[in-house]
């Protein structure tokens, strides 16, 4: 410790003269410019080290900081300091200040472009191209509530300390909202996270615009009240604008030359603990009191008033965590198990659409103390259960995110302001662990697991029902569904012919009553699959080469290089391949070593691209509708000292690879197997040239990774060719008859149905029977 303090001594004394500070002087109006500070993470593993790098940085940049990782921002030539205290790091952007401008040219450029009238001004479909101003984003609010006006209400429900309205949204359908309970999301509490009012704002777009459309919204909004502050600190928003991007707190003067107080530290519940700081400079200081800032005020008050509050979300960002009560100590919350559950859903669901990593955990314990904010007190003070929620990204841009994020953020995460909605407003509601059959092979029965979850109420005993048909009408009727541990049940779908469809909806009915179905309006809408047959076309079980190709010329991974070989178990990789007769799959040198890390990938990229491979349909026997390629895959980045930050692109070709679009970017850590389909189509059509790419990725000091590939294979779906199918579409209809009709009268050699190399009345007959039997 005494090393480490004189080592720090000489080295601030060396690096104060070039790092000078960032902000402006109080008060003044003029920009602040980062110009070579860097974005660093550091791991600090001792007290005496995180004492270090509290002196040494010129801000923090992530939520908290204590023993562990964490972000900072570097004056030019403080870097080099860390290397002498001999702390790990990892430069994440080496002049923030180059990302500044860029954000700022590229916001500029667009303003210009919209004032001589060369785009969509603000609003329509492109205005979550990029990030809005506090004007852009209020008007927005007032068009979106104007869209619907029988199901929203704008209102200003403060104001900010210099006078700036800080406005909410209510969405509820039409008829007795006074009795619903309600949401309540909000985001800009901090000013720098300008994607927060971007993901509320998306969230009021959609939601408004998919009521009286979209069932579940409709039949959600018609059972809850949804509430939406965009920007809650209106001051802070503007000065990170206008003055200085990275601002993070409000703009109170503390009077003794330094602004703002975090009000994430400033709610009054367990306010002034751990994580929260006492000097007026310090980016978490709490302020002199509990409350003492309008803004805070302005919620506690606005909650206060709303008592049908049941969920409260504060969006921040970045790290994507999804954090729970406690924040001020290590201690359990009272209802840890309700938590605990709603946690595991929440980054279930939010993984859901692209496989964004999240971490969900109570605060205090999965990253570090931090007292005085939202979600402990609406949760301790109101009873309400609170989040605090950590939006994208994990670093590699931070605050600085770019535009092309805006909207990938909302759609993952409005999941999860609906699952959360869900929970307050029905008495249980269905989920699908896997999801429900678009086909199914025809001729056999097919299983699909539905859970219903007791929400506000719980399922009455023996309810459940699978109602299901065969074609478009008639009367739907009870298949089985049985209970399987837990919430969860096995329904089993009627058997059908060869293109038939099969319509079906769940249904059960609470203790009190109550009948809910999924969909929500069935029967008016269905689940509905396809019947099918299907016919391997391609299938390689990765034991040989075959043709096989790793490497390209921008590969810089240093180990870890794709190879075919018999994996060895490690705490990353399989100990064997996924083929049940097979013995090899390719992996990333899938020698065991004599640690964890000894032949993980390491230093860069390793590429792995497949032979050429047919996906079309050139078999007389079968109409095949569709291509569907599988794989079998590994992969694990969740090991080391910086786990989650890597990731496995999966490109696909149709044109032997002069082309590529990516198929999955992989980031899920199964610890198994994991089998993938795709329907090609929905990429790239189908040829006789298709190809696979992987690209395992070490992008980062301190992870692990690991991959492996296997079985790969192209199946077509689709039905054994009828004799009646004249044109060969996979239907027997009008079209076919007229078809044949025109052929027997030109005396086609098609015409010659029942291959007696004449055509003939014979043939025309068997043609109507075969016809007539479908």
């Amino acid at each position: 410790m005494r090393r480490t303090a004189a080592v720090l001594a000489s080295i601030v004394f060396l690096v104060v003269p070039a790092s000078g500070q960032p902000y402006a002087v109080p008060g003044d109006p003029g920009v602040v410019r980062y110009d070579g500070y860097a974005s660093v993470r550091v791991s600090v593993t001792t007290p005496g080290q995180m004492l270090a790098v509290t002196s040494l940085m010129d801000m923090l940049m992530s939520e908290s900081s204590g023993v562990g990782t964490f972000d900072v921002l570097l004056a030019p030539g403080k870097i080099e300091a860390l290397d002498q205290l001999g702390i790990d790091y990892e430069v994440l952007d080496p002049d923030i200040q180059t990302s500044i401008d860029a954000e700022s040219r590229r916001l500029r450029e667009q303003r210009d472009r919209e004032q001589g009238g060369l785009v969509e001004p603000r609003g329509g479909r492109s205005w979550f191209d990029d990030y809005k101003d506090l004007d852009a984003i209020l008007a927005q609010l007032d068009a979106v509530a104007a869209s619907k006006p029988q199901i929203t209400v704008v209102e200003t429900i403060g104001q900010s300390l210099e006078s700036r309205p800080i406005k909410a949204i209510r969405i509820t359908g039409p008829g007795g909202p006074g009795n619903r309970p309600a949401v309540f999301y909000h985001g800009g509490q901090h000013a720098r996270e300008w994607i927060t009012p971007m993901t509320i704002m998306y969230f009021a777009d959609r939601l408004v615009g998919s009521y009286g459309s979209d069932a579940r919204v409709t039949d959600l909004l018609n059972n809850v009240e949804i509430i939406l502050v965009p920007v809650m600190n209106p001051d802070g928003y503007s000065f990170s604008w206008t003055n200085q991007r990275l601002w993070r707190k409000n703009r109170r003067d503390n009077g003794n030359g330094t602004w703002g107080v975090d009000l994430n530290r400033n709610w009054g519940y367990q306010w002034g603990g751990e994580g929260a700081s006492t000097s007026p400079s310090s980016e978490t200081y709490r302020g002199p009191s509990p409350f003492s800032e309008p803004e805070t005020q302005v919620m506690r008050d606005f909650i206060t008033a709303n008592p049908r509050i049941r969920v409260h979300i504060d969006f921040h960002s970045y790290s994507q965590l999804i954090l729970s009560p406690w924040g001020y100590t290590s201690d359990p919350p009272p209802d840890a198990s309700t938590f605990n559950m709603l946690n595991a859903e929440l980054k279930a669901a939010v993984e859901r659409l692209y496989g964004t990593p999240y971490v969900a955990g109570p605060t205090y314990t999965t990253i570090y103390p931090a007292s005085g904010g939202s979600a402990d007190w609406t949760y301790g003070a109101r009873g309400i259960l609170g989040w605090a929620w950590e939006l994208r990204d994990k670093g590699q841009f931070g605050f600085i995110l770019p535009p092309e994020q805006i909207i990938p953020t909302g759609q993952e995460t409005i999941e999860c302001i609906l699952l959360l909605a869900e929970y307050v407003a029905y008495p249980f509601v269905y989920s699908f662990p896997a999801p429900l059959p678009a086909t199914v092979i025809a001729g056999q029965t097919t299983d699909a697991v539905v859970e219903i979850k007791p929400r506000t109420g719980q399922v009455a005993a023996g309810s459940p029902r699978l109602k299901a048909r065969v074609g478009t009408s008639g009367p739907f009727t009870d298949h089985p569904i049985v209970p399987i541990g837990g919430d969860s049940y096995r329904a089993t779908l009627p058997a059908s012919d060869c293109n038939d469809l099969v319509q079906f909806y769940f249904e059960a009915v609470s203790t009190d009553g109550l009948t809910r179905s999924s969909p929500v309006d069935a029967p008016l809408s269905v689940h509905q699959a396809v019947a099918y047959g299907s016919l391997l076309t391609y299938f390689d079980p990765c034991e040989v080469p075959g043709g096989w190709v790793v490497g390209l010329a921008s590969d810089n991974a240093t180990s870890g290089i794709w190879g075919l070989m018999e994996p060895q178990a490690t705490a990353a990789q399989p100990g064997a391949d996924h083929t049940p007769d097979g013995t090899k799959c390719w992996v990333t040198d899938g020698r065991a070593g004599s640690s964890i890390g000894a032949y993980d990938v390491d230093g860069g990229t390793t590429t792995l691209t497949s032979p050429a491979f047919d996906a079309t349909d050139d078999e007389p026997d079968f109409v095949g509708f569709d291509a569907v390629l599988s794989y079998a895959r590994w992969y694990s980045n969740d090991k080391g000292s910086n786990p989650n930050n890597d990731s496995m692109p999966v490109w696909i070709s149709n044109d032997d690879g002069a082309n590529w679009t990516l198929l999955e970017d992989v980031t899920q850590n199964a610890n198994a197997w994991v089998v993938k389909t795709f329907r090609i189509a929905d990429f790239v059509t189908p040829t006789d040239r298709m190809k696979l790419r992987f690209q395992a990725r070490d992008l980062g000091g301190g992870s692990i990774v690991e991959a492996a590939i296997d079985d790969v294979s192209v199946t077509l779906l689709g039905c054994p060719r009828r004799p009646a199918d004249f044109n060969g579409d996979g239907f027997i209809d009008l079209e076919d008859f007229i078809g044949f009709v025109a052929a027997f009268e030109a005396g086609d050699d098609a015409a010659d149905f029942d291959g007696s190399g004449f055509v003939d009345t014979d043939d025309f007959d068997a043609f109507v029977r075969a016809f007539e039997e479908g």
